[in-house]
């Protein structure tokens, strides 16, 4: 047998018609199978079966022709210890009978590429291949094959599909199909059926057995199967809020219940030869893209298809290091930002805001020149005093003091096949070597560093013939913020590096580019609804009907509420913020005059209120009272909304949920 078609086989241990287990069989017609001593030693009326046939054919096995079957010993297989040992060359599969099964069966592939969101490649990364079906219960996810990323993230991936020639998946109730179907096919469905009623069709006779090979005479052309499947065929006859109604399934249910209209309706339409699909890709201990059946099932996905799969935050990519300087040392990005569009400790735009400041966890990258001969490096932080945008006093020359935090790269070894053997986080420092401590190592030193007391961790050993990977290449810096201040949540720092060779010699850098940072790690320094007030007119206060935690009030014709709020900032990097009234289902609107943006020219209110100020980079805040009147009667909501302007460098300002009153206002 050819290892092509040894490898669209599988072996199922059966009873009766009962599948206990199942296994693929390899190129060379191995297999193995791991049974559960339950299972085995469970009684029943029927002996139990090795059984070879197609893969991927578990559901519907009892619907293969022509099986290979062997008796398996049931006493024997309790019995085994760990092991038991089938004469294998008794199941021997005659050509002729692969002509039959391969006729539904055949082997699908698809290829790909595993990326971050980025667009960097996930070396190495594992790529589940799923089939997705309609159950009863919703979807059923089979996974039918799992393989490797190469070195670029590229990936095939190929398993035995069999189509509907022997069995049907497209209807959750094959083979009774006219008792349930998914949802979203009901107006598709119904479309069909309504065609049915008036178009003039040659009536098949009743009666069991199939009737796909019946052919009627519906005034419509058949759409294409992946929209009949996403419930898309018929755009036209889509109006309205379409969800799930019992009334309109009931109504399907009674007019599929005449046998004459089953017999009419063409639900083969909703069966395509190609399997729908969802991927799950795992990279180590972390799932990185897990599809949702529901809404990221490729319907209908052609054979021989390509994909590009996007890794979630967890993905651990390898990127290309940024361009080297001509000599010496420089930065040249915290996380995507380019050391270019940071000027006076900011980063000038992120997303569409100016002025950000820097904090969370900071990643920092830079080069040293070809050739420059620096094998490890120190960080040097020198502290500023203040703001660098608003007057501050730069750090005097010489005071940097090297930092030592963690740094951590993500190491990818393959074999001289490009087999990956090795992928994990790896320590590039801090240590101490030649008597200098506070040391990383460059991703090309990082074998030879000195290991030991005072050291890093060995390496693992590059086969012959194989190669490695690092997946952040020219990472410098890997820590929080605060790190780079001395620990604390607010300041700004230059940034320097000192390199060495490997003999730990101090190099000369020329130039060694300074990196100023302004940080801020700290929230929002107040973020408060300090009271709310009713009144049926102006000066006239209304009467509170209800708890003073949950107040109520009749506002009567002309009332309205007043709503006193503060939302300040000590660091002055408020990008902005807003006071939402929210009411009934899903009814919201701004209290105005918030939305309050830094970016935005507006009336803001008088000292001590600080307003916005570009030229610092600055945007205080403070207390401010808004007068709302509400549109209807209900319980509303008054929560406040706002961010800072603080990048990661990867993250931009992102409106966060913080103080709240719930009041109920009845409008006369």
């Amino acid at each position: 047998m050819a290892p092509d078609d040894a490898s669209r086989l599988a072996v199922y241990i059966v009873r009766g018609s009962e599948i206990l287990a199942q296994g693929t069989v390899g190129s060379d017609g191995g297999f193995r199978i791991d049974v559960s001593r339950e299972a085995a030693a469970a009684e029943g009326n029927y002996g139990l079966e090795a059984v070879v046939g197609p893969a991927g054919m578990g559901r519907h096995l009892s619907q293969v022709p022509q099986l290979i079957r062997l008796p398996v010993n049931q006493a024997d297989l309790v019995k085994a210890d760990t092991s038991l040992k089938l004469a294998a060359d008794k199941l021997t599969v005659n050509p002729d009978i692969l002509k039959i099964w391969w006729r539904w069966c055949r082997q699908y592939c698809i290829h790909g590429t595993v990326v971050d969101a980025n667009g960097c490649p996930v070396p190495g990364a594992r790529v589940t291949v799923n089939t997705i079906a309609h159950t009863t219960d919703g979807y059923s996810k089979v996974p039918r094959v799992t393989v490797s990323a190469d070195q670029n993230g590229f990936f095939t991936a190929c398993f035995n599909w069999c189509t509907c020639g022997i069995c049907r998946f497209c209807w959750p109730c094959w083979p009774h199909w006219w008792i349930c179907w998914p949802w979203w096919w009901e107006l598709d469905i119904l479309h069909i059926l309504d065609q049915l009623d008036v178009t003039p069709v040659r009536i098949p006779p009743v009666g069991p057995g199939p009737v796909e090979g019946l052919q009627t005479a519906i005034a419509m052309a058949r759409p294409n199967a992946k929209d009949l499947v996403r419930g898309q065929a018929f755009a036209y006859a889509h109006q309205g809020d379409f969800k799930p109604d019992a009334a309109r399934t009931a109504l399907i249910q009674r007019r599929l219940a005449d046998p004459i209209m089953r017999a009419r309706f063409p639900w083969w339409w909703w069966c395509c030869d190609d399997p729908n699909i969802t991927f799950t890709v795992t990279q180590g201990a972390n799932t990185i893209l897990d599809e949702n059946p529901a809404t990221e099932t490729r319907w209908c996905f052609e054979d021989d298809s390509s994909v590009v799969l996007v890794g979630n935050s967890r993905t651990i990519a390898h990127c290309g290091g940024d361009p080297l300087p001509a000599s010496g040392f420089a930065w040249t990005r915290v996380g995507i930002i380019p050391v270019a569009n940071i000027h006076a400790g900011y980063a000038d735009s992120f997303g569409g805001t100016t002025d950000l400041a820097f904090g969370g966890t900071l990643d920092l990258y830079g080069g040293f020149a070809a050739g420059s001969g620096v094998s490890y490096y120190q960080v040097t932080a020198a502290q500023w005093s203040g703001d660098p945008s608003r007057g501050g006093t730069p750090p005097s020359a010489g005071s940097g003091v090297a930092i030592g935090p963690d740094l951590y790269n993500y190491l990818y070894i393959f074999d001289s096949g490009a087999n990956l053997v090795f992928n994990d986080w790896i320590k590039m420092g801090p240590f101490t070597g030649g008597g200098v401590s506070n040391l990383y190592s460059t991703e090309d030193a990082r074998a030879g560093a000195p290991s030991g007391p005072g050291g890093l961790p060995a390496l693992p050993v590059v086969p012959p013939g194989g190669f490695a990977l690092w997946a952040y290449v020219g990472r410098k810096v890997y820590t929080s913020a605060s790190n780079l201040i001395g620990g604390g949540n607010t300041g700004a720092v230059d940034l320097t590096l000192v390199g060495y060779n490997a003999a730990f010699t101090e190099l000369a850098l020329s130039p060694d580019t300074l990196l100023t940072l302004t940080i801020d790690n700290a929230d929002l320094t107040t973020h408060s609804i300090n009271s709310i007030q009713a009144f049926t007119s102006p000066g006239v206060p209304a009467t509170l009907t209800g708890s003073v935690d949950c107040p109520a009030y009749d506002l009567g014709t002309a009332g309205f509420v007043t709503i006193n709020m503060t939302v300040a900032d000590t660091n002055r990097h408020i990008s902005r913020y807003q006071l939402d009234a929210e009411w009934g289902h899903n009814h919201t609107a701004s209290v105005p005059p918030t939305p309050r943006d830094y970016n935005l020219a507006a009336i803001f209110p008088p000292l001590p209120y600080l307003s916005p100020n570009h030229v610092e980079r600055s945007f205080g805040g403070g207390n401010e009272v808004f007068n709302y009147r509400p549109p209807t009667s209900c319980c509303y909501e008054f929560r406040i909304r706002a961010d800072k302007r603080i990048t990661d460098g990867y993250n931009g300002p992102g409106l966060t949920d913080y103080d709240f009153q719930t009041i109920s206002l009845k409008v006369s």
